[in-house]
């Protein structure tokens, strides 16, 4: 399937190459390249074209050109310029939070509390998101629940995933970034008429990266030389086909990656480790390095899916089918030093078929639109560790510094049948005030085949619950003026129940967010200002807690959130644009009594603690500056500032689970050619060289319950180079 997308690919560049360089010599996009910035931007966060400013939602909007030319980081981007948000990336698998909800759980038979979508498919598998990031029009941020339009585990947030799309007209572009520890990325886009009124558009990328990290044990055999590698090509074809007066887009995507993988490094501990009692060795303590005998990092994922568009009278019918799977292998030393000790492996394949149809239409004061979905997504996963035990663990007559031999393998098979029916509706009461309501039933059923080996003959068993839920959203709005839109919400949403697949322990509820929401977007000339404050009710939310041999989830009962949050932008001057976003919230448990493994499995009060993963304070500053050059050229400067207040990674708010308040700072640079049709940027990320971590995940009771982290990029440069026609 990858070999053939890509086939296609390059066949379709050749074939689109032809077809329009007869027709235009570089004209296209670069004439659109050297025209003014156009102040409104366009999203379809409702599910229809709206203005940003016109759209009632906490609402952000990340440019993808500008993602791109600044050396795009996927999702941790969000995390830089996006007011409540945090990004975690364990073991190379995504988790986003938003206003405290998310999902710190990256085992199969869970769900993220923010839904993630890529050109209007729901992607089940967070370990599958990097093809998504393939020339990215723009990256639509939902802040609150979204259940009406966005369903199922959208309890924090919805992102959406824009790519740009097929064009009537010849255009393309291919370039190249070079920097700093081994990167090289290569990007070609073709897009252009084929003839009879069929367009198409084909996207590659290649990215290469030696690694932020160093391996203390490089050189040994098996052992890698740096960590956070990536070695990775991605492509995208695209072909819409006109039928009737409407279109079909039909939409081919792969990705493949092979390398060191994300550089996990177990941190040090006063207790000691396994290792340390057998053979006194322990972790590398040192920031930026670690200890790994050998680290691996496969992924493939492939997509197909087709998008009718079609007039039904005045109405419009929308039909997305799509089907999609995904294979990744992940193994990694996780004692962490130069021995022996412990090898961790994660193999785990999905696949996902989704079909949803939808009308949407206006009648009269009423713009409304209604639909279904059906989702299938089946993901398998195996935990393999492979090790030694000291032999007093087991049996106290034995020494510590005897190695006792073990293999450790659990987990299963998850398989989710979603349907769901939702409705959503604005009804003008006047030429200022508006009704908004929309909702949503959801009916989940999950069937699991699960299996445990540990010092004893394999354990098998099947799990099956099922969970039917309402969520939805009813809100008002007030324009009093063409500048100003004030608006009010309640919102629920609802994340599905979970199944903790090979831990043998019982179905975990779901969970539920009640929002209670105002805000308002004002604009004026060369400004605007947004800002929302909202109170958040949460019950049964999942937690992860480490049982006697694995990570699970279970309820706690409560959490309160409240939060503000606020965009804004300025040009004081020609060419000189300001922004600001931030947000503050408070996110506290309520009634919940937790154990904590690292403590001897006591049992602690964490009421009134911090949800995992939020800030009380975060925000970025931002200053962009255009300036006219002779001969019709220009350059664009742009420098962020961003910053957070600390934030815990568990439930217990402890110090070896904690991340410290840091600022950090981002510059950049872009000459752009009189007719557009080059580009040369520059630029520099974590000027301060800001050691942060990004992730940190309490796993193994048996190695002493390890803390496994992952740490943002160092300060690193990039150059890249654009040809654009």
């Amino acid at each position: 399937m990858r070999r053939t997308i890509f086939g296609s690919a390059a066949s379709l560049l050749a074939l689109v190459a032809a077809s329009g360089a007869a027709a235009q010599e570089g004209g296209g996009a670069a004439a659109g390249a050297a025209e003014a910035d156009v102040d409104e931007i366009i999203v379809t966060a409702e599910r229809r074209n709206t203005s940003v400013q016109d759209t009632p939602l906490a609402l952000s909007v990340l440019d993808g050109d500008k993602l791109r030319q600044g050396g795009n980081q996927g999702l941790t981007e969000l995390a830089q310029q996006v007011p409540s948000l945090s990004f975690a990336q364990s073991f190379g698998i995504a988790q986003i939070f938003i206003r405290g909800v998310g999902n710190n759980f990256f085992s199969p038979g869970g769900d993220p509390g923010v839904a993630t979508y890529a050109d209007g498919v729901y992607l089940s598998d967070q370990e599958a998101t990097a093809v998504a990031f393939l020339d990215l029009a723009r990256i639509e941020v939902l802040r609150g629940p979204q259940g009406a339009l966005y369903g199922r585990n959208a309890t924090g947030g919805a992102v959406n995933l824009v790519s740009e799309g097929p064009t009537d007209s010849f255009e393309g572009r291919m370039g190249v970034q070079l920097g700093d520890f081994g990167r090289v990325q290569g990007d070609a886009v073709l897009s252009g008429p084929l003839g009879g009124g069929i367009t198409a558009r084909a996207s590659v990328q290649y990215r290469r990266l030696d690694g932020f990290t160093r391996n203390e044990l490089a050189g040994t055999p098996r052992a890698r030389d740096r960590g956070d590698a990536e070695d990775s090509l991605g492509g995208r074809l695209q072909v819409a086909v006109p039928v009737g007066a409407g279109r079909l887009l039909l939409t081919a995507s792969g990705y493949t990656q092979n390398d060191a993988g994300p550089a996990l490094k177990i941190l040090a501990d006063p207790f000691p480790h396994p290792a340390e009692f057998l053979f006194g060795v322990r972790p590398s303590t040192a920031p930026r390095s670690f200890k790994s005998e050998g680290a691996e990092n496969r992924r493939d994922v492939w997509s197909v899916t087709g998008r009718l568009e079609q007039p039904i009278g005045a109405a419009q019918l929308v039909v997305i089918a799509d089907t999609r799977g995904s294979d990744r292998l992940i193994t990694y030393d996780q004692d962490g030093t130069e021995r022996e000790v412990s090898t961790t492996t994660l193999d785990t394949d999905s696949t996902q078929s989704s079909l949803e149809a939808y009308v949407q239409g206006n009648s009269g004061s009423l713009d409304w639109l209604a639909g279904a979905t059906w989702l299938r997504f089946r993901q398998s996963r195996t935990t393999l560790v492979d090790g030694l035990l000291p032999g007093a663990f087991l049996d106290p007559q034995l020494p510590l510094n005897f190695p006792f031999p073990y293999a450790f393998a659990g987990g299963g098979t998850v398989t989710t049948e979603a349907l769901a029916a939702y409705a959503d509706g604005k009804l003008a009461l006047s030429d200022k005030f508006a009704l908004r309501i929309g909702g949503r039933y959801s009916d989940d059923t999950k069937r699991a085949r699960e299996f445990l080996t540990f010092l004893a003959p394999t354990i098998t068993g099947q799990q099956r619950d099922s969970w039917g839920e309402w969520s939805g959203k009813a809100g008002i709005d007030f324009t009093p003026s063409e500048d100003v839109l004030i608006y009010g919400s309640i919102a629920r949403g609802f994340k599905s129940g979970a199944l903790n697949v090979g831990a043998f322990t019982p179905a975990v509820e779901p969970e539920i967010n009640v929002t209670i929401e105002s805000g308002a977007r004002l604009s004026g000339a060369g400004w605007t200002l947004n800002f929302t404050g909202y109170t958040s009710d949460y019950s049964d939310l999942q937690i992860v807690q480490v049982g006697p041999l694995s990570q699970i989830l279970a309820n706690a009962a409560s959490a309160r959130i409240n939060g503000i949050e606020l965009e804004a932008s300025l040009k004081p001057a020609d060419g000189l644009t300001l922004g600001l976003s931030g947000s503050w919230m408070d996110a506290e448990f309520g009634s919940f009594v937790s154990t904590d493994q690292r403590r001897g499995f006591q049992a602690f009060d964490v009421s009134g603690n911090q949800l995992p993963l939020t800030s009380r304070w975060q925000g970025t500053v931002s200053a962009q500056y255009r300036a006219d050059l002779a001969g019709g050229s220009r350059l664009d400067f742009n420098g962020t500032m961003q910053w957070r207040s600390e934030y815990f990674f568990t439930e217990f708010n402890t110090a070896d689970a904690r991340q410290g308040g840091f600022v950090r700072f981002d510059l950049g640079a872009m000459w752009t050619s009189a007719d557009g049709s080059w580009a040369v940027n520059i630029f520099a990320r974590n000027l301060t060289d800001r050691r942060v971590l990004s992730s940190l995940a309490v796993v193994s009771p048996l190695l002493g319950s390890v803390r496994v982290a992952s740490l943002e990029a160092p300060r690193h440069f990039g150059i890249g180079i654009e040809r654009r026609f």
